[in-house]
This record gives C-alpha cells, sequence and structure tokens, in this order.
C-alpha cells in the first residue's frame, strides 16, 4: 500500500515488529485491542489479510486457543472498519466447498458453511482465485 500512495499503513502481528518507514506504524493485537477499548484507535479505511485469519486460536503464533478464533478475528476486523471501508481477505478454500478442515496446528481450509460465517456481516463484492500452492481465494468485502 506504501507504493500505491497511502498516507499511513498499520502492520498487526502477534510478534513485535520493527519497521522502519515514516508511515508505517507496527502493532500487536493486545495493545491495538487496549487502544479500541480505551477509544484510541482510528478507524481503517481498508483491512487487509492475507493467509492470516485462517491461523487465528490455534496457537501456532501465540495466540490463546479458541476454535472460534477466525471467525473472531473477522468480527474484530469488523469493528475497527469504517463504515462503507473495505476488508480484502484471502483464505485457503477447500476444492470441495462442501468440506471444511482444520490442518493442526497450522490452518484452517474453508468450506461453503465457515466461509458463510467468516464472511457474515460483510458484502462480498469480488471473489478471486490465486495462483498461489495453497488454494488461497480473495474476497473483497465492505462493511454493512
Amino acid at each position: 500500500m506504501v507504493n500505491l500512495g497511502a498516507s499511513s499503513v498499520t502492520t498487526i502481528e502477534y510478534a513485535n515488529l520493527v519497521i522502519e518507514h515514516h508511515i508505517v506504524t507496527t502493532v500487536t493485537p493486545y495493545r491495538l485491542a487496549e487502544r479500541l477499548t480505551r477509544g484510541e484507535a482510528v478507524p481503517f479505511d481498508t483491512v487487509f489479510s492475507y493467509s492470516s485469519i485462517e491461523h487465528s486460536g490455534l496457537g501456532r503464533y501465540g495466540d490463546p486457543l479458541s476454535p472460534f478464533g477466525d471467525l473472531e478475528a473477522s468480527a474484530q476486523v469488523w469493528c475497527m472498519v469504517k463504515p462503507g471501508g473495505h476488508f480484502i481477505l484471502a483464505v485457503p478454500v477447500s476444492k470441495d466447498r462442501h468440506r471444511c478442515l482444520v490442518k493442526w496446528n497450522a490452518q484452517r481450509v474453508y468450506g461453503f458453511v465457515r466461509l458463510q460465517h467468516l464472511t457474515a456481516n460483510w458484502r462480498v463484492l469480488e471473489e478471486f482465485e490465486t495462483l498461489d500452492s495453497g488454494g488461497h481465494r480473495i474476497y473483497v468485502m465492505q462493511k454493512v
């Protein structure tokens, strides 16, 4: 986004990252949650998540175990996006859309039912297949 002219970019990561660019800030999910509860967080115009949410709640990256961690993360993004804002989400999707699975503790692979829950309260504007080997699909969504 920096190369596209964004005025600011925030990276949210469980690890404490150091990115030395004048428009990029980094924050952990825990610090961001603190800011949100104190009313200090500024809503985002757009949130990008590529191959992240499917790991939420599986403990692989230091996050707490939660069978609904991915759904909670999507709901948290909804709370952080401005009305009418966008969420661009890429997750692995099963070739058999009726099948959903967890590759413990690496990731979830989504089927139709879980995708419906993951994208709840978002209007899906576009869906794209990626060329990566992980079977990811990209969903461009708008907050409703």
